[in-house]
């Protein structure tokens, strides 16, 4: 190459004796890569503005010779950690040794995830599966993956620059709600909400199913003192594993007078519903005092016959 450069520099001297020419191979652009969007859908919830810190990327070149790997989990985050980061101010960083570039006549396929483990991948490192992760109470987190493709022309003009990832939620997310008819002083406290569900499983990629799980019964915070008067009352939101199959909600409901327990009952109902990836789930339990006391009356009481009194 340099013998090139120093070949094609002496036939410029040359040409032109009276004006000096230096000839630079010119720098490619370093790839980039944009603020993500992400699905307005389902513990950390990145649909949140601004929840979203962070996320690792892997990514791959395709030239005229064959396929590359150019990224392998390197992670990009919002806040900028070094001098020479690549990126702008503002925008979303990477460590200046992870730097790649935009190469003409190239072609680019690009993956990014958010709190999943690659479990398995391909010959050129892109994940084809992954496993879920928890939370430091053992709750799942919110699972991201997103793809994105580039490509650039023969000039060296890529065909999005920064690379944008549209994010989408691989877990579904639920929450429990109560309803209750009580007044009086009465009211219902719903403990012990479980779901059968899975804890942990595999994603796999291409198909987008989840496979290989362990089942564990996820437990829903407690719902207490609901009436007439407070209205429906729900728990905080959990991620489980998608399920494509009938699972049971165990939970206990509570009958209490004036802070004293009544009546309690523990049910466990199947649920016939597909939980599917991304979407978001409001399981209800109507809650109900039972039937009212009513009073009456036998007979109208009468009077008995009337007795005649002389006093005088």
């Amino acid at each position: 190459m340099k013998k090139v450069l120093f070949a094609l520099a002496a036939v410029v001297a040359l040409a032109a004796c009276s004006k000096e020419q230096t000839l630079v191979t010119p720098q490619p652009d370093a790839i980039g890569f944009g603020t993500p969007f992400i699905e307005n859908s389902t513990r950390v919830d990145y649909s949140t503005p601004g929840a979203l810190t962070a996320f690792n990327v892997y990514g791959t070149v395709t030239g005229t010779a064959g396929t590359v790997n150019i990224y392998e989990g390197v992670e990009v985050t919002k806040t900028k950690k070094e001098n020479d980061d690549i990126g702008d101010a503002g925008s979303w960083w990477y460590a200046a040794g992870d730097a790649q570039y935009w190469i003409p006549g190239a072609s680019y396929n690009f993956a990014a995830i958010v709190d999943a483990t690659v479990a398995t991948k391909d010959t050129y490192h892109m994940p084809l599966t992954l496993t879920t992760q928890a939370d430091d109470a053992m709750y799942l987190k919110d699972m991201l993956y997103a793809t994105a493709t580039a490509s650039v022309n023969a000039e060296g003009t890529p065909s999005a620059n920064p690379v944008n990832f549209n994010f989408s939620h691989l877990l579904s997310k639920v929450k429990f709600t109560v309803t209750s008819n009580a007044m009086g002083g009465y009211y219902h406290t719903v403990t012990g909400i479980k779901v059968s569900n899975f804890e942990t499983g595999t994603y796999t990629i291409a198909d987008s199913t989840w496979a290989g799980v362990t089942a564990k019964d996820v437990v829903f915070a407690e719902i207490a003192n609901v009436t007439s008067a407070t209205g429906a009352l729900s728990n905080a939101e959990l991620l489980l594993v998608p399920n494509a199959a009938t699972f049971n909600v165990t939970f206990t409901v509570d009958l209490y007078k004036n802070g004293t327990k009544l009546g309690t009952e523990t049910k466990t109902i199947p649920v016939d519903t597909d939980l599917v990836k991304g979407n978001s789930y409001n399981f209800t339990i109507d809650c109900s005092v039972g039937n009212p006391i009513k009073f009456g009356v036998t007979n109208d009481p009468t009077w008995g016959a009337t007795t005649d009194v002389t006093i005088q």
